[in-house]
């Protein structure tokens, strides 16, 4: 009864002053007033628009909470940001690595890479207590960097109403099953916990608790607004209407169902509201934030469907000016001068201390948040952290920054899994299953040991110790390995049979990690090889025998994917000294090369060009060293259809984004034109090119790169292919 009769004593007011079309006259008490902002993913950026609305009215904001998405635009608020600062902010986020399910491929270290460009699915098993999976497909690094901007310089505050705005946000204990309203610790935390999405986010552990997303049991904290000590509490719903035809496959209807969950608990919140506003998001949806200026205009449209009464709070200049300056006041330096440099959390001593030299180049300059957040992604890319954030210290007379890098709980060991499925009217299917387990400082900093099994379309066992010399960038690797591969036998177009190759041996390399793009080896392997035609009549012996050499390789990883990269060069050079070789005389020279560019074009569309060549002996044995043919290598040939002891290839796709504004939930895809021409020969074969077209559908999802088309070549060659998984 008590809130019911001061409702209608503020409204009373309002009333009267919207009425007479004047601002409270100045000198009489105004009521306070609170924002209860909801969560609801994109739909959420809408809040910036009534935020925006509230001020070029000069109506004050005196407490603010918000849950999940209103979370964030909340605290953006609370920390002294305008509107129009809030609007920079979210100009600047990209918000596809911001909610990526991890470290964007460029930034991750070396082998790492060569994980993802070995084994592309993202499903990665921790192996440290049992076979586990992480508690989410994201574990928040990139939204925790967005967070951390905003956070950063008042995570050692007492309470939350020591900021500019006091505030409030609210996440869910899955252990207790109960709301928990942060008021006061690490303001980075509370904002975490409040934003993690169940199965999307990995939850938050503080104590005994497991929090994730407010929005399960308090998706709209009006309550929480009340209690806080608002007269008034104006409540920003994001609610949309049931879109026919969008709930009869499986995710429709599971996200319609959470949806009908979450809305039922906000009708009860906004009952207690006194005032609702709500915009218009038909035709918006959840993953569109990209769209954020047309969620904030929205915003806008929805706070001045309600101006009549909203303009009743309206404070003359000099007040309101006056309220302005009080925040201000309080709001603190969004940078600070790296004279400390504190790391959270068991860094390799090398590692820690790159990191402070990187951070304190220049300690009586303040950090480039740009550079700060290249450290953080440096220490996710490691393999060991699945995330990586940061905050601001005062202490001493002195300032500067303290890491907080987030160690994987469920690993290591990790077990990477992925698939190979090839496909082609010719052919067939061939499909193949591997994983990679990684033990990581094994023996020492930076050092690991990598062990790879794979059967299928190609059968491999191998292991491999990586020991970083005193935990530098000198490494030595000594490997085991057995590998077998077939692929078709052709005389001219015919495919007479199949040959197998199999090696089994062991190799040292000693090398030098130039860092996150650049390795270079030289090394001895020595092997048993077999070369054996399984399929025909008039079967050739096989070729078999003792091989060795002397390798040297160069690996340079500068695009910005593994699947299909958009920007960037990688390249690769590799040259062996056959000492041995199964009836081979004397020493043999071989060379290998190849190149990829990628860049963007006008538009969506972009180009990748791929180039490579070998060379070796012209002696028979080494015939079949290098072979042309198949997806990525002239698509429209056979698998292996051409092979020699010498080849070239050239090739270029051009690639069209079917990615919409939103983000996609399953990869994102691409309309490929290809244009290719290679050959690989042997003395006496011709040495002319071949050629090929095709057009197609290229992607890459969470279990690989998917390539499908169809292509025909220069002498009538015409072919279907499907690929799914690794890259060619």
């Amino acid at each position: 009864m008590t809130r019911i009769l001061r409702a209608l004593s503020v409204f009373c007011l309002m009333g009267s002053l919207a009425a007479s079309g004047q601002a409270r006259p100045e000198g009489r008490r105004r009521p306070k007033i609170g924002l209860a902002l909801s969560g609801g993913s994109a739909l959420g950026l809408a809040h910036v628009g009534v935020i925006r609305w509230l001020e070029e009215h000069r109506i004050p904001i005196d407490y603010v909470a918000g849950t999940s998405m209103g979370s964030l635009v909340g605290a953006l608020y609370a920390t002294g940001h305008s509107a129009p600062e809030v609007e920079k902010f979210l100009e600047e986020i990209d918000w596809a690595a911001a909610l990526a399910p991890g470290v964007e491929f460029r930034q991750l270290a070396f082998r790492r890479k060569e994980d993802v460009r070995e084994y592309p699915s993202t499903v990665e098993f921790g192996v440290k207590r049992g076979l586990k999976l992480p508690p989410g497909l994201s574990a928040g690094h990139g939204v925790g960097l967005v967070l951390s901007r905003i956070a950063a310089p008042y995570d050692d505050l007492k309470g939350f109403d020591e900021l500019p705005t006091p505030f409030r946000c609210v996440a869910t204990d899955l252990n207790k099953a109960k709301e928990v309203v942060f008021d006061s610790g690490p303001l980075f935390e509370a904002l975490r916990a409040s934003m993690s999405l169940p199965a999307l986010f990995a939850p938050v552990k503080k104590g005994d608790m497991l929090l994730v997303d407010g929005g399960l049991l308090n998706n709209i904290p009006v309550e929480v607004v009340r209690q806080m000590g608002a007269d008034v509490v104006i409540a920003v719903a994001l609610e949309r209407p049931p879109e026919d035809g969008k709930y009869t496959s499986l995710l429709g209807v599971a996200g319609r169902a959470i949806s009908v969950m979450i809305t039922a608990n906000e009708r009860l919140s906004l009952g207690h509201a006194d005032l609702v506003v709500m915009p218009d998001l038909n035709g918006l949806g959840v993953t569109d934030y990209q769209k954020w200026k047309e969620f904030e205009a929205r915003g806008v449209a929805g706070a001045q469907n309600k101006a009549r009464v909203l303009e009743g709070f309206a404070l003359g200049e000099r007040e309101y000016r006056e309220y302005v300056e009080r925040r201000m006041a309080r709001r603190r330096p969004e940078s600070v001068k790296p004279e400390i440099i504190e790391v959270e959390g068991d860094l390799a001593p090398k590692r820690k201390a790159a990191l402070v030299a990187a951070l304190s180049a220049d300690p009586t300059k303040p950090l480039e948040r740009e550079q700060l957040e290249l450290e953080m992604d440096k220490i996710a890319g490691l393999g060991r952290f699945d995330a990586a954030s940061y905050s601001f210290v005062r202490k001493d007379g002195k300032e500067g920054v303290v890491v907080t890098p987030h160690a994987k709980d469920y690993g290591p060991p990790f077990l990477k899994v992925s698939f190979l499925l090839d496909a082609s009217r010719q052919e067939g299917f061939r499909f193949g299953v591997g994983m990679r387990l990684t033990m990581l400082d094994a023996g020492g900093p930076a050092s690991e040991w990598r062990t790879d099994l794979s059967i299928g379309q190609i059968n491999r066992a191998s292991t491999e110790y990586y020991y970083r010399i005193k935990g530098g960038k000198w490494f030595l690797a000594p490997r085991l390995f057995y590998l077998e591969d077939s692929r078709p036998l052709y005389v001219g177009d015919v495919q007479l049979s199949d040959f197998i190759t199999r090696e089994t041996g062991g190799a040292m390399d000693l090398g030098y990690a130039f860092g996150r793009f650049q390795e270079l080896r030289l090394g001895y392997a020595l092997k048993r090889e077999r070369i054996a035609i399984t399929e025909g009549v008039g079967l050739p012996d096989a070729l078999s025998g003792r091989s060795s050499d002397v390798h040297v390789r160069w690996a340079y990883e500068g695009q910005d994917s593994a699947l299909v990269p958009r920007r960037g060069v990688r390249a690769t050079v590799h040259g062996a000294w056959l000492l041995d070789y199964p009836e081979l005389t004397g020493a043999k020279p071989l060379a290998e090369s190849t190149i990829s560019y990628a860049r963007p074009l006008a538009g969506k569309y972009s180009l990748l060009v791929d180039s490579a060549g070998g060379w070796t002996s012209s002696e028979v044995p080494l015939y079949t060293r290098f072979a042309m043919g198949g997806v990525g290598r002239l698509d429209t040939l056979g698998r292996g259809r051409l092979f020699g002891n010498r080849y070239y290839y050239g090739g270029t796709r051009v690639l069209r984004s079917l990615t919409s504004d939103s983000l996609g939930l399953f990869g994102h895809f691409y309309l490929f034109a290809a244009g290719e021409a290679g050959r690989a020969w042997y003395p006496g074969s011709s040495v002319l090119p071949r050629y090929s077209g095709s057009l197609g559908l290229m992607g890459e999802t969470a279990f690989g790169v998917v390539y499908f088309g169809a292509g025909v070549g220069d002498q009538g060659d015409r072919r279907m292919f499907f690929r799914l998984g690794r890259v060619f």
